[in-house]
């Protein structure tokens, strides 16, 4: 077959049923959808080659592949994740091999299954099994992200392609995400600056929804899930329902726990910083974590339609939690003691309660082979803090008894977001793809209670960025692109109700406007379909936050006075990242080394300065460098038996001061070695596995920075479904720290306090499919 061809064929879902609304790319530039008959066609397609990519909401992306000239009937593509062949066509799921190829950066997708077996307590702590990524933790019921050595503001949380955004400055703010409502996660490591703007310098932690229902009619699912170390036990309910294009879907989950528990030791000493006049000293703990028990409530909703012409959708999400802090300075009353030692489930000041409201619309339309996505967000977020309060000068009375008769408000902090983003992809040629993107947000964040942190402020963030990929030949693909952006902050002055102490002005009035700019270029070879060679090179930014420009107060949960410097400026980054992977039939292996040079790293540096309440904690800037890398290995062994190995390291410096960063993670193994189980009726996709976690010690810190001892730590996973008739039971056994080893987590939060990590813990996952 010579010059122009046709291709043409059906969609059909796993049951054979023709499917509507399938996406399908020619050769990266002709783009159609499948009608209400399934059906599809590519007329005058020149290249004798061809690779049509099939996306479907609720199904995986495929890749189809084949020749003109071999092509002798219309294909017929069916939507399963399995790998089919046709004559002259081969068709592989795997459409995360596919994202390693195309893109520069290191981008990868979490799929469903792997969410379950590493779920921890929370979405991070499911993440933390990712080479690269760590969980900033406080307890079991609060996780921040760490991407590659950096978090807080420079790690972006997007549901959705939308920024997530709460008290992100707070190491005792987690996200608030139900994890239950995941229904895959995209990660990227590094700068992502290009399409999230300010704040991606560090890279993105995308979430997705549950795919869309396949065929018409009810799904569900109900799950249980019980862990010894925090009594905790809670449970979830999913439903879904399609009737041809309308579809819905409703998560609800509920989660209570109790105070975790830590290895039992004969005398374990925890030094508590009682006051900055005062020489820290020993108080004896136990093996429970008094005040650290909480709830975590969620509800989602998602309805929306799928059409030949693209899809639209309508996302409600609400996410509360109420968690304890342990009572550092209350430890030494017995009182106290016996009240937690009654129920571990007690909750005593200090607490926090935080409440989420997100409102999501998000469209794409399909014009030929472009595509338009416009999506709007609203979220509010509600947190407050509760603890102590004190009138150390007696200045105070009257706000001391209306903060009081307010349940102990110590802090009230409230950020309304409006965000929108916009994005046009298009396709000039075969070998030229361009995506055009603008996006904005728009907060107010106002406060209360009777301590000051952080002010109320006005920010307004607009920016707009165009990406290019021209694949040069088979083997080469060119990926590049530029970003503009400004940031508008309005800070309002805060003025000290006591005069007598501490500074006169908490902060003073700000208003600046930051420009921005971000671009990068990479290079892919692709030399095989089994080797991936990737380059990219990149300038990133990040606007400093309000906490860093303007924080004043006591961040009581951690013992230290931070303050925020007016003065400090943007944040500019050049970042290197080299991908190399490389598959034979049953083994891979991976390496990705990155370096990144900051010109004014922004950071949290402990000065010489004591007051009542503790040691200053002053936001500074300096050049910096962080570089390192992530390793991985994989065998399998006759599709049964599994090993795989994945090695991180970060090295970050102080190039002023020649010194370490603060808060950085030690080098760390994951050695996992599962088994998978032929069928056994009723037994099916039974597996066994064992994890080994070795991690580094960590002697780079900063000065008032403690350092820790490496450790080693044994995970068990059992997992298998149970088949009665033709209902399906799902159970999943898990061991954490099964040899109940004392440990510090570098990046923990209680790590400073000389608070290990949680002891052994047995947790039982349930789940039973509605259908």
């Amino acid at each position: 077959m010579s010059g122009q061809s046709t291709v043409r064929g059906v969609i059909l879902d796993e049951s054979g049923k023709p499917f509507a609304g399938a996406n399908l790319l020619l050769n990266s530039s002709k783009r159609t959808v499948s009608s209400t008959e399934g059906k599809f066609v590519f007329n005058d397609v020149r290249a004798r080659k061809f690779e049509i990519k099939v996306s479907a909401i609720g199904f995986e992306d495929i890749s189809v592949q084949g020749t003109t000239d071999t092509l002798t009937q219309a294909l017929s593509i069916i939507l399963t994740p399995s790998v089919q062949e046709l004559e002259g066509v081969t068709i592989n799921g795997n459409a995360q091999e596919e994202l390693k190829r195309v893109e520069s950066i290191s981008k990868l997708q979490v799929d469903k299954k792997f969410l379950l077996e590493s779920k921890g307590a929370s979405l991070m702590q499911s993440l933390n099994a990712i080479p690269g990524v760590n969980s900033m933790d406080i307890g079991t019921g609060i996780s921040k992200p760490m991407i590659r050595g950096m978090g807080y503001y420079r790690v972006v949380v997007a549901q959705n392609g939308i920024r997530q955004e709460g008290q992100q400055w707070s190491s005792h703010h987690g996200l608030s995400i139900d994890q239950q409502a995941v229904g895959h996660v995209e990660i990227i490591k590094g700068p992502a600056s290009l399409e999230f703007g300010s704040g991606a310098i560090g890279g993105v932690i995308n979430v997705l929804p549950e795919r869309v229902p396949s065929t018409d009619g009810l799904t569900g699912e109900l799950s249980m899930v019980t862990k010894s170390n925090t009594q905790w036990f809670g449970g979830s309910a999913e439903l879904s329902f399609r009737k041809r294009d309308f579809y819905s879907h409703i998560d609800i989950t509920y989660n209570s726990f109790g105070d975790f528990q830590i290895p039992e030791t004969e005398s374990f000493l925890l030094p508590v910083p009682v006051s900055a006049s005062e020489a820290s000293h020993e108080v004896v703990l136990g093996d429970q974590v008094y005040n650290t028990a909480g709830e975590e409530k969620a509800i989602s909703l998602t309805t929306g339609i799928v059409k030949p012409w693209g899809r639209s959708s309508l996302i409600l999400n609400y996410y509360a939690t109420k968690v304890g802090f342990f009572d550092w300075q209350g430890i030494q009353n017995d009182s106290i003691r016996i009240i937690h030692d009654q129920s571990r489930r007690d909750l005593q000041l200090p607490y926090q309660e935080v409440n989420n409201y997100t409102i999501q619309h998000i469209t794409s339309r399909y014009f030929n082979n472009d595509e338009l996505e416009i999506g709007i967000g609203y979220q509010f977020n509600d947190s407050k803090e509760y603890s102590y309060l004190t009138d150390r000068t007696g200045n105070r009375e009257e706000d001391l008894n209306h903060y009081t008769n307010k349940g102990n408000l110590n802090l009230g902090l409230f950020l309304h977001t409006i965000s929108t983003n916009v994005v046009y992809s298009f396709n000039q040629s075969e070998k030229h793809s361009f995506k055009f993107g603008l996006n904005t947000q728009f907060q107010i964040h106002t406060n209360d209670g009777y301590n000051h942190i952080l002010p109320n402020y006005n920010r307004y963030a607009g920016g707009i960025f165009l990406t290019h990929k021209y694949t040069i030949a088979d083997q080469w693909i060119l990926n590049s692109g530029a970003r503009i952006d400004f940031t508008y902050l309005n800070i309002e002055e805060t003025l000290n109700p006591d005069v007598e102490f501490g500074d006169p002005v908490f902060n003073p009035a700000l208003e600046e406007t930051y420009p921005g700019s971000a671009y990068s270029i990479g290079v892919n070879f692709l030399p095989s379909r089994t080797t991936i060679i990737k380059v990219n090179i990149g300038k990133s930014f990040r606007v400093p936050s309000v906490y860093e420009l303007a924080a004043y107060g006591l961040h009581r949960h951690g013992g230290r006075f931070e303050k925020g410097n007016i003065e400090n400026e943007p944040e500019q980054a050049w970042e290197f990242d080299l991908g190399i992977e490389q598959k034979w039939s049953d083994f891979s292996i991976g390496l990705s080394p990155f370096i990144n040079y900051f010109t004014n790293y922004l950071y949290l540096n402990p000065s010489s300065e004591l007051r009542p309440v503790g040691q200053v904690f002053e936001y500074r800037q300096s050049r910096a460098s962080l570089l390192g890398g992530e390793i991985t290995a994989n065998y399998l062994y006759r599709k049964k038996l599994n090993l795989s190995v994945n090695a991180e390291y970060v090295y970050a410096v102080n190039l002023d001061l020649k010194s370490a960063l603060p808060f950085t993670p030690p080098l760390n193994l994951r050695t996992e070695l599962s088994y998978l189980f032929n069928d056994l009726k009723p037994l099916q996709q039974n597996k066994l596995g064992i994890e080994l976690l070795t991690v580094a010690s960590q002697n780079n810190t900063v000065p008032n920075e403690l350092s820790t001892s490496g450790y080693n730590s044994i995970n068990l996973l059992g997992r298998t479904e149970i088949l009665f008739g033709s209902q399906r039971i799902n159970l999943m056994l898990k061991v954490r720290n099964l040899l109940n080893a004392s440990y510090y987590n570098h990046i923990s939060f209680y790590r400073r306090m000389w608070i290990p990590e949680p002891g052994r813990d047995i947790q039982l996952y349930i789940s039973v499919p509605i259908k």
